[in-house]
């Protein structure tokens, strides 16, 4: 927006103000007002007033580092409101804090709030009196600090990663997993997993939670059994692809589009974590900031005005708990990543926090090998050890007939009796299985291990078992159901003249085939099995960098606030202020401004307008308590209140929110409240509160 465009909007914002704000704030800076008055003038004189550089200079001077945080996010979140603020800054500062210091800054004309006709919520913007003074000021870093490690850590680096995967979809192939309803896996296979991953209970479960969320696996009879042809489509994505969407599915289920908006985020956001590392409090604040930015990298705040309206609309009918259910969802992902190995923990700080950095995109992120790497090793016992370097679309096929073992930093498979007949169930034999172990290995193949699979298969194949879609066709039609491609390729097994088993899944629709086909049918089959919403994994792009972190912009010089100057201004004001001839009362007044930052001048000190106020309670005070109340109601003005805690003796809570009514009682009154960032409305004793503070808006 061109700087002509936003004084504009700044003087519009200025003159839709309430009466009361319109005229504290010109009382503020350019003292008592005098009837007649035109509004326009007095905007314009403000504007003024804020125009001289030395005014500029000293507002700047009086900012501390909490004032250029929030102006540096709000410099680079879109449509940014106090409850946004308030959830991007939750692991530093409390909702009062928050509330507060966006009225300080407004008050002091750093900020300015436009309501939206649409959702009618009041979005906070950077004065453009301001603007670029402060671009000198405005430090990301401050958001996103540097950070030294002081304790190293000691603990093993665990990456997910194609073995690891294959040893896990290899037990499910061979044994099934039973799980309870909420998906959590039961004892007995928990057990059997353990002796294989040991340690990693946790992983196994959130890996469990992906497969299943995924539609990887499938409810069968006793347990849950492989998805075969989904785990396939699964293992041919890029291997970041792969990890960013169980991670995602580990820790909530999707739609396909929401699946596709987690897995991004965590890609994007590992992409732009720095090889120093971030703490959890910044993981969760480059979360938060990428997120709120559409796929192409612009800001929701270029939506056009129709689709501004309907989620305006559909706005007043979500929760009000959904900002609180994001930002746990941040958390489990944050999690999840770092039990996937995504995030790696690099120590502790001096305050004790943990730092995280990326795992090794480009090893972890690989592409396959141009050359098949020898990987694979047989002993005499059948087990077969298996070195990294292949990828899962070449693992699966491999694994097909082995059981794992263990899975560790080398992966140990066993070729069993009932792993090989898992094998011979997808179509394998001998010769297939031998080819396959070749392609991998420098050696020759065992040969008791040869003599053995052939015993297994001639034992397996003795007798067969079919369960599936059996096709008939009269002799007639014999010779064109054999030659016609959209026939033939569906045929798994002839089993006597114009009598065929299909290789359609019994539990899979046929109505493709039908159509397919050319054949002349009776009827259609009709089926009511249900289809994965999941008819193909979401594509993901490659990471980006969040654009604030741009080389240019990191190797910057910022302006940094001096606490020395800023008090050496503000003693000179007071110094001014105590040798004027006002009375006390005046003076504490004016004192409190002072210390508030509100006076830049001793112009604004010769002309001020003092109107007295009080703007806090104690418990015992009750009637204190009720003046504020009601004054807090008539001037639609915010209250923090402080109440002890029942459940822990001598500790109190803090509730901010918006007085809407008070009703009296014998010895008594209740207090109607909304309580920020919810909006819930309850209902409170007022002799309950503990300490009441009025924040003036």
């Amino acid at each position: 927006m061109k700087a002509e465009n936003e004084i504009a909007q700044w003087q519009e914002a200025i003159a839709a103000l309430s009466d009361k704000q319109f005229f504290d704030t010109m009382r503020l800076y350019l003292g008592e007002i005098k009837t007649p008055y035109n509004k326009q003038r007095l905007i314009e004189q403000l504007a003024a007033f804020i125009y001289k550089t030395e005014h500029i200079q000293k507002a700047l001077t009086l900012m501390d580092t909490f004032d250029v945080k929030i102006l540096t996010a709000i410099s680079i979140l879109p449509q940014v409101t106090c409850e946004l603020l308030i959830d991007f800054f939750a692991s530093e500062y409390s909702v009062t804090e928050i509330y507060a210091e966006v009225i300080n800054l407004t008050e002091r004309l750093f900020l300015y709030k436009i309501q939206d006709k649409y959702s009618e919520k009041d979005f906070l913007y950077i004065n453009p009196f301001f603007k670029e003074k402060l671009k000198d000021y405005l430090n990301v870093k401050l958001l996103f600090p540097d950070v030294s490690i002081t304790h190293f850590s000691t603990e093993d680096i665990f990456t997910l990663n194609p073995n690891i995967l294959a040893a896990f979809i290899s037990y499910i192939k061979v044994r099934g997993i039973s799980c309870k309803a909420d998906g959590i896996i039961k004892k007995n296979d928990m057990n059997r997993l353990m002796e294989i991953f040991p340690g990693k209970e946790n992983f196994i479960q959130l890996l469990m939670n992906a497969f299943i969320n995924l539609s990887l696996v499938k409810e069968g009879l006793k347990a849950y059994e492989l998805d075969k042809n989904r785990c396939k489509a699964f293992a041919n994505l890029p291997e970041i692809q792969q990890y960013s969407l169980l991670c995602a599915a580990s820790v909530s289920r999707f739609s396909k589009d929401g699946l596709k908006k987690e897995a991004q985020l965590l890609i994007d956001c590992l992409t732009s974590i720095p090889e120093t590392g971030y703490t959890r409090q910044s993981l969760l604040r480059l979360a938060f900031l990428i997120g709120t930015y559409s796929e192409d990298g612009n800001a929701d705040a270029k939506k056009s005005r129709f689709t501004r309206m309907l989620e305006a609309a559909h706005a007043q009918t979500q929760s009000a708990e959904e900002a609180q259910q994001n930002a746990n969802l941040l958390d489990r992902m944050i999690d999840s990543a770092k039990e996937f190995g995504l995030l790696q923990k690099l120590g502790k700080s001096d305050d004790d926090e943990e730092i995280f950095t990326r795992a090794n995109l480009e090893q972890v992120f690989q592409g396959p090998a141009e050359q098949t790497p020898k990987v694979l090793n047989i002993d005499s016992t059948f087990t077969v050890t298996l070195m990294p370097g292949l990828p899962l679309s070449a693992l699966l096929p491999l694994s097909s007939f082995m059981m794992i073992k263990k899975c560790g930093i080398v992966t140990e498979f066993e070729i069993t009796r009932q792993s090989v007949s898992t094998a011979f169930d997808m179509d394998w034999n001998p010769q297939k299985i031998f080819d396959a172990i070749s392609t991998y290995t420098y050696y020759e193949i065992p040969q008791n291990l040869k003599i053995n699979i052939t015993e297994w298969y001639n034992s397996y194949a003795s007798a067969t078992l079919y369960h599936g879609y059996i096709l008939k066709v009269t002799d007639s039609n014999i010779t064109f159901a054999e030659n016609n491609p959209n026939i033939n390729k569906y045929i798994k097994e002839k089993l006597a003249d114009g009598i065929y088993l299909l290789n359609i899944p019994s539990d899979s629709p046929i109505t493709k085939f039908i159509d397919e086909s050319g054949l002349d049918f009776l009827g259609h089959l009709k089926t009511s099995d249900p289809v994965s919403e999941y008819t193909s994994f979401p594509a993901l792009r490659p990471g980006h960098k969040a654009a604030i972190f741009h080389q240019n912009d990191v190797e910057k010089t910022y302006l940094q606030t001096s606490i020395q100057e800023a008090d050496k201004l503000i003693k000179e004001l007071k110094q001014s202020l105590a040798k004027t001839d006002m009375d006390q009362h005046q003076k504490e007044s004016l004192n409190h401004r002072i210390s508030s930052r509100l006076i830049l001048s001793e112009e604004q000190l010769l002309k001020a307008s003092i109107r007295s106020e009080i703007l806090e309670a104690d418990g015992m005070d009750f009637s204190g308590k009720i003046h504020l109340i009601e004054v807090a109601i008539k001037e639609n003005d915010m209250l923090e209140m402080q109440f002890p805690d029942s459940k822990i003796p001598g500790k109190f809570f803090t509730i901010v929110g918006q007085a809407l009514g008070i009703s009296r009682q014998p010895g008594e009154a209740v207090l109607r409240f909304q309580v920020e960032p919810t909006k819930e409305i309850e209902n409170f004793l007022v002799s309950h509160i503990t300490h009441l503070r009025r924040i003036r808006f």
